[in-house]
C-alpha cells in the first residue's frame, strides 16, 4: 500500500515530469566574480543575547566586492536594531514581493531596523567594502536590550586569515603513468596539490569516531561504556584540550541528540575561549529542534558562526535550478580542529554525519532531555525516527596537511553568494610530481564548476589497469562515469562493488529501484555484492584504483551528488592506504551476497529514470 507520504512525493515527481527536458548538457563553468565576491554573515538574535562577556563577533570581507550582514531570529517577538559603523551602510529587507533598500547611511550615524518574529535570511545590513567594524545594539520587544561589536575577522584575527591563505593549485603530472596524471588532472575542479599524508587514522567504528572528535577538542578520550550509557551531561576531562583559533564542523545533518549535543557543549568551552567555529549545514535538514540547539549556540557565543545552506534564487538558473532549490543541499563532510600547539590539529572526513545512527545501533534514551530529539526507531528518519549506518572516516593529524584541508574548505566558507562560485586557488606551480604517500583534497559544486569531479572519476577509472573497488550506499551512475566502467571491462580491468541493495529510507522505491538497475546493467561482469547488516545500513564512501589510489569522500555515485550537491573528498596516491580501504570494503563483500542481473525493478522507476531531471535528482 503506498503511504500517504509517497503519494505526496509520486505527485511532486508528476508535476516535475510534465516540464522536464529531454535532454541535459552539464551546467557551465561559473567563472568567479569580477572585482570580488558578495560576502554574507549570519547572525542570530535571541532575547537573552550572548552569554556575559560575550560581546563580540566577526564579520568576513574576504576578497569582497559586497558584504552583507543577515539575521536568523529565535523566538515570537520582533527585534529592534540600531547598527553604527565606520564606514557607509544601509538596511535592505527581501519580503514576497521583492527587495525593498534603504538609503546608505554614512559612517558613525545610526542604521535603524526592525527584524520581524521568526524571520530568516529577510533583513539585511549592507555594509561598505572597507567597514572594519559596527556597533549593534539589539532590543527584544519588550525585554531588555543588547549589544555586540561586530569586526572584520580578517584584520581583528591574524591567525584565522593565515588559515584562510588561499592554497595554490595544481592540475598535471610531471611525468609518471596514466593513474599519476589522472590523479593530477583535476580540470576545472577545485582541488589542492599533493601534500605528504602524514599520520592517519581509519575510523570505521561509530564509538571510535565520536571519541576521536572528542579527543579533538578536549585532548582526552572517554570510556565506550560512558558513550554506551548516553547521558548528555557527562564529565569531561578539559585538563589537556588543545587551545584552538578555528574548528569546522561541516555536515549534512546536524542534529540535537546526544552526539550532537556532546558536539554543542564542546563547541561553546572553546567558544566561550574566543575560538571562531565555523557550522555549515544544509538548512532544509534542520528541525526546530536542531535550530533551537545549534543557533542558540551561536546566540549565545556569537564566535560561532552558522551557514544554514540554502541555493539562493540569483544562483538557482534555468528550470533545473529552480527545482534545485527545493533539493540542492551540502553534503560535504568535515570535522577539523586548527590548534595551536604543532601536531595538535586534526581533520576527520568521511561518509558520516553528526546524528546518533551513525555512532550507535540503537538511539540513547534522551527521555529525560526534553530539548533533545527522543527517535522512534519504528519510524524511517524523514517522520521522526532512527537509521543507524554502517560508515567510515579517516582522521589525518599532519599539521601542514590539515592546515591546507581548512585554507582550502575556506574557500567554501568563503564562497560568492550570489552565484555560489567558490574562490578561486592561488595561482600555483600548475604541474607536481606524483610519489607514493601523498593526498590531494576536493571540494565540488557541480552547477558552478562545470560538473567536473564527475570527469574527475571518470578519469580515474579510465586509468586504472588492474582492479576498481568500491563501497557505496547509491548507484545512479552519471554518464561519463557509467561509460567508463564499460571501457575498463573492454580493458579487464576487475571491478567489485559493494552496498546494501534495499536502501530503508523515505526515498526506498527510488535508490533501491536504482541500485537493482545497476545489477541488471553490470552485475554480468561486475562482482556486486549486497551487504545488508540489518538494522544498519552501508553508507561508506570508498574507492580503490590498483592498489594505489584510494577515496575516502562524501561523494556518492550518484547523479544528484555530480550534478547538484556541495562534496568534498580526500584522494590518495597511497599503498597502505590504498590496502587499508580494501580490506574494510573486502570485509564487506566477506558479509555479503553477490548479486546478478535480473533484479525486479519497477516499471515507474524505470519511467522516472528515463526522465533526465528527476533522474539527477537521486
Amino acid at each position: 500500500m503506498v503511504t500517504g507520504l509517497r503519494a505526496l512525493f509520486l505527485l511532486a515527481i508528476l508535476a516535475l515530469a510534465a516540464c522536464s527536458p529531454a535532454r541535459h548538457r552539464p551546467a557551465p563553468t561559473v567563472p568567479a566574480p569580477v572585482g570580488g565576491n558578495h560576502q554574507v554573515t549570519y547572525l542570530v538574535l535571541s532575547e537573552a543575547g550572548p552569554a556575559q562577556g560575550q560581546d563580540r563577533a566577526y564579520f568576513t570581507g574576504l576578497g569582497a566586492r559586497r558584504i552583507s550582514v543577515t539575521f536568523l531570529a529565535q523566538g515570537r517577538g520582533a527585534y529592534s536594531v540600531d547598527a553604527v559603523c565606520d564606514a557607509p551602510a544601509r538596511y535592505r529587507f527581501e519580503g514576497v514581493d521583492g527587495a525593498v533598500s534603504g538609503n546608505w547611511i554614512d559612517a558613525g550615524r545610526r542604521v535603524h531596523f526592525r527584524v520581524g518574529p521568526a524571520e530568516r535570511g529577510r533583513s539585511w545590513l549592507d555594509l561598505d567594502p572597507a567597514t572594519q567594524g559596527c556597533d549593534l545594539t539589539v532590543t527584544p520587544g519588550g525585554r531588555p536590550g543588547w549589544s555586540l561589536h561586530l569586526a572584520r575577522e580578517e584584520t581583528a584575527l591574524p591567525a584565522v586569515a593565515r588559515l584562510d591563505a588561499a592554497v595554490p593549485g595544481c592540475t598535471r603530472s610531471l611525468g609518471g603513468d596514466a593513474l599519476d596524471r589522472a590523479f593530477m588532472d583535476t580540470g576545472s575542479l577545485s582541488a589542492t596539490c599533493p601534500v605528504p599524508v602524514g599520520a592517519r587514522r581509519l575510523l570505521p567504528d561509530g564509538l571510535d569516531a565520536l571519541n576521536a572528535k572528542i579527543e579533538a577538542l578536549t585532548g582526552a578520550t572517554v570510556s565506550r561504556a560512558a558513550l554506551e550509557a548516553g547521558d548528555p551531561a557527562m564529565a569531561l576531562d578539559w585538563t589537556h584540550a588543545p587551545r584552538l583559533d578555528l574548528i569546522y564542523v561541516n555536515y549534512l545533518n546536524l542534529n540535537a541528540d546526544f552526539a550532537g549535543y556532546m558536539i554543542a557543549r564542546m563547541l561553546a568551552w572553546h567558544a566561550a575561549r574566543g575560538t571562531v567555529v565555523r557550522i555549515l549545514v544544509s538548512d532544509i535538514m534542520l528541525t526546530d529542534t536542531d535550530r533551537r540547539l545549534f543557533e542558540g549556540l551561536a546566540a549565545q557565543y556569537p564566535t560561532v558562526q552558522l551557514q544554514p545552506y540554502r541555493l539562493p534564487a540569483s544562483a538557482a538558473h534555468g528550470l533545473e535550478g529552480q527545482l534545485g532549490r527545493l533539493h540542492r543541499i551540502t553534503h560535504v563532510k568535515l570535522f577539523a580542529t586548527l590548534a595551536r600547539e604543532a601536531g595538535r590539529s586534526r581533520a576527520m572526513i568521511g561518509g558520516r554525519n553528526i546524528h546518533e545512527g551513525y555512532f550507535f545501533q540503537t538511539p540513547r534514551d534522551l527521555s529525560a532531555w526534553p530539548f533533545l530529539h527522543q527517535y522512534d526507531p519504528r519510524h524511517n528518519r524523514l517522520t521522526g525516527g532512527f537509521t543507524a549506518y554502517d560508515d567510515f572516516e579517516v582522521e589525518l593529524s599532519r599539521d601542514a596537511t590539515v592546515r591546507q584541508i581548512a585554507a582550502h574548505m575556506g574557500a567554501l566558507w568563503h564562497r560568492d553568494f550570489d552565484s555560489q562560485a567558490m574562490q578561486d586557488l592561488a595561482p600555483g606551480p600548475g604541474t607536481a610530481s606524483v610519489q607514493d604517500g601523498v593526498v590531494r583534497h576536493y571540494i565540488s559544486i557541480p552547477f558552478t564548476d562545470g560538473e567536473a569531479l564527475a570527469q574527475y572519476y571518470a578519469g580515474l577509472i579510465d586509468a586504472a589497469q588492474q582492479s576498481i573497488h568500491i563501497a557505496i550506499p547509491y548507484l545512479n551512475l552519471p554518464d561519463v562515469i557509467d561509460a567508463a566502467l564499460h571501457r575498463a571491462q573492454a580493458r579487464g580491468v576487475e571491478v567489485t562493488v559493494v552496498t546494501t541493495v534495499r536502501v530503508r529510507e523515505a526515498t526506498d522505491f527510488m535508490v533501491s529501484g536504482l541500485n537493482r538497475a545497476f545489477a541488471n546493467a553490470f552485475g554480468g561482469w561486475v562482482r556486486f555484492f549486497d551487504y545488508d547488516p540489518f538494522p544498519r545500513l552501508l553508507h561508506a564512501k570508498l574507492i580503490t584504483i590498483d592498489g594505489r589510489l584510494a577515496i575516502v569522500a562524501s561523494t556518492n555515485l550518484n547523479r544528484r551528488s555530480f550534478a547538484h550537491d556541495f562534496e568534498n573528498g580526500l584522494v590518495f596516491m597511497d599503498r597502505d592506504m590504498a590496502q587499508g580501504l580494501n580490506a574494510i570494503i573486502q570485509s564487506y563483500v566477506a558479509r555479503g551476497d553477490r548479486v546478478r542481473p535480473g533484479q525486479p525493478v519497477s516499471r515507474l522507476v524505470h519511467w522516472l529514470d528515463g526522465i533526465r531531471l528527476i533522474s539527477r535528482a537521486f
